[in-house]
């Protein structure tokens, strides 16, 4: 799998970001959001390039 694949695209958090944060210690969600700062913003469906 490709750890540079965009997971969350208002905070340029990648799939690698996450998997480093679990690696740190992060076990839920709230944890994953407090390391990387995905899901912080909110504007990812509207900055993804996938978006349908």
């Amino acid at each position: 799998m490709d750890n540079s694949e965009m997971v969350c695209y208002c905070a340029q958090v990648t799939r690698g970001d996450i998997i480093a944060a679990m690696e740190r210690g992060a076990r839920t969600m709230a944890d994953i959001k407090r390391m990387t700062g995905a899901c912080v913003d909110g504007n990812c469906e509207n900055l993804s390039p996938r978006k349908t």
